[in-house]
């Protein structure tokens, strides 16, 4: 015999059973959604890529900068500018007592030399053979009171006691000419100096007074420069 349970009584009942089964379906979330965050907080986080490692590139040294010209001054005290010369009997010794000059220095390498020259100011052993010279037979002080050298190149080129090569131009009594001869150049911490003997033939620059029948005059003359070039302290 089958029981019925009275519509009054069947509506609670299943609103009971509804509710249970609300119930389940909550819980059964309720741990699935539990499952899944301990499944993510197991599961490790991907790590991140390792940097690129990248390989530093050679870097090319920068050529060493020249140092700047430095412009020297002549120390006249110092310095001197002597001449010799000759004629079938003998030979004569002079000097010029009013010269000036400057050199330019870069590093330790000379790169210029110049001087002007007082030509009224020659002093030779023979008070005679002084005042010729200044006449017009031979520097004509008068028309030409000045002579100079500029440097063109200045080459270390180390020939017997020589150290350098110096290449420039000569104005000797009006008369520019080129000439080349070997010097020595000598650096310490407070000074530049040059030593040289140049051999100047006269007849290159006008000078042509032949002297006499029986004493000629020899064409080469010899300049004997030997500057002193201060450097400035700073």
């Amino acid at each position: 015999m089958k029981h019925q349970l009275s519509p009054a009584l069947a509506s609670p009942a299943r609103g009971i059973v509804s509710a249970c089964a609300l119930l389940l379906l909550v819980a059964s979330c309720q741990s699935n959604e539990k499952k899944s965050e301990a499944v993510v907080a197991l599961t490790p986080a991907p790590s991140a890529a390792p940097a690129a490692q990248t390989t530093p590139s050679a870097v090319t040294p920068k050529a060493a900068e020249p140092g700047a010209a430095a412009d020297l001054t002549l120390d006249r005290a110092a310095s001197k500018l002597e001449i010799v010369a000759s004629k079938i009997t003998r030979s004569h010794d002079g000097s010029f007592q009013q010269f000036s000059g400057s050199a330019s220095l870069a590093g330790d390498q000379v790169q210029a030399v110049n001087f002007e020259v007082d030509t009224a100011s020659l002093q030779t052993d023979t008070e005679k053979l002084t005042a010729h010279i200044k006449t017009k037979d031979f520097l004509d002080v008068e028309k030409f009171p000045k002579a100079s050298f500029k440097s063109t190149s200045v080459v270390a080129k180390p020939v017997g006691s020589a150290t350098h090569e110096i290449t420039g131009q000569l104005t000797l009594h009006g008369v520019t000419q080129e000439i080349t001869f070997p010097a020595s150049i000598a650096l310490t911490p407070d000074a530049v100096t040059g030593r040289a003997e140049i051999p100047i033939n006269r007849q290159k620059f006008g000078v042509v007074y032949p002297g006499m029948k029986d004493d000629l005059i020899k064409d080469v003359v010899v300049l004997k420069p030997t500057f002193v070039f201060v450097r400035r302290k700073i």
